[in-house]
């Protein structure tokens, strides 16, 4: 069946990365490892590095989904929304992608612009975005997702994580106990902040693989090439409601 490797992106540390691999075979669990982020990002990290050590991990290990939680593109100037892109206006992301070089607040300026350069490696590479409602994984390439996890928990009935500045141990273990009752997966150890983050969204990759849409919901609007550089772009998540379909 292949894997899915769901990352919660940073751009300062490699330290601050959330790495996630997740396997399903039939007939057993999920099966989650959590990879320390140093094994595949520089420190400092860079986007050329980061998405070369991406796309090789997921070459070696057959993975054929790879989800990032971060912005594809960038808001397309046409669009008659002032400061966001689509998929961020319908779920409510606290930073919005503007036209390229800028966001609100422009404080998240330099995350967008790292994640935007490191989905446009993969797909030098390679890597294909999705571009329609309804997900055909490559028979023979990488398929690369973007993810907003406070969506993926809305999406699945849990309460979100807190952001890592204010969440507390109990509040990761609570969410790990909530979501292995909801999908049953073995874990080899209890994951940081970041890596939970990644979980979570990752769980949309395995609706993807299985070719069952009723698992997954797309938002936003397909991306697109405009002056050299990629444009809007959907957010996939999954969806509870539609998992047990």
């Amino acid at each position: 069946m292949g894997g899915v490797l769901s990352i919660d992106l940073a751009y300062k540390k490699a330290r601050d990365f959330g790495i996630c691999l997740i396997e399903k075979r039939k007939g057993q669990a999920l099966r989650i490892e959590f990879i320390p982020p140093h094994q595949l990002i520089n420190d400092p990290p860079e986007a050329a590095q980061c998405a070369r050590a991406i796309f090789e991990f997921c070459k070696k290990h057959k993975v054929r989904i790879v989800i990032l939680d971060g912005p594809q593109g960038w808001k397309d100037p046409s669009s008659p929304l002032p400061h966001s892109r689509h998929c961020e206006k319908i779920l409510f992301t606290p930073g919005k992608t503007g036209t390229v070089g800028r966001s609100k607040p422009g404080s998240y300026t330099p995350f967008i612009s790292f994640s935007i350069d490191v989905f446009a490696q993969l797909v030098t590479l390679g890597g294909e975005l999705v571009s329609n409602a309804v997900v055909n994984t490559p028979k023979d390439g990488l398929l690369v997702v973007e993810s907003f996890p406070t969506s993926a928990w809305r999406k699945l009935g849990i309460r979100p994580l807190p952001g890592k500045a204010k969440a507390k141990q109990r509040d990761i273990q609570d969410r790990l106990f909530k979501l292995r009752k909801l999908l049953g997966f073995r874990a080899g150890r209890e994951p940081t902040h970041d890596e939970l983050q990644a979980l979570v969204a990752g769980v949309a990759g395995v609706a993807i693989l299985a070719g069952k849409p009723s698992g997954y919901c797309i938002q936003g609007s397909p991306p697109r090439e405009v002056d050299g550089v990629i444009v809007e772009g959907f957010i996939v998540n999954p969806c509870i409601e539609r998992l047990a379909a």
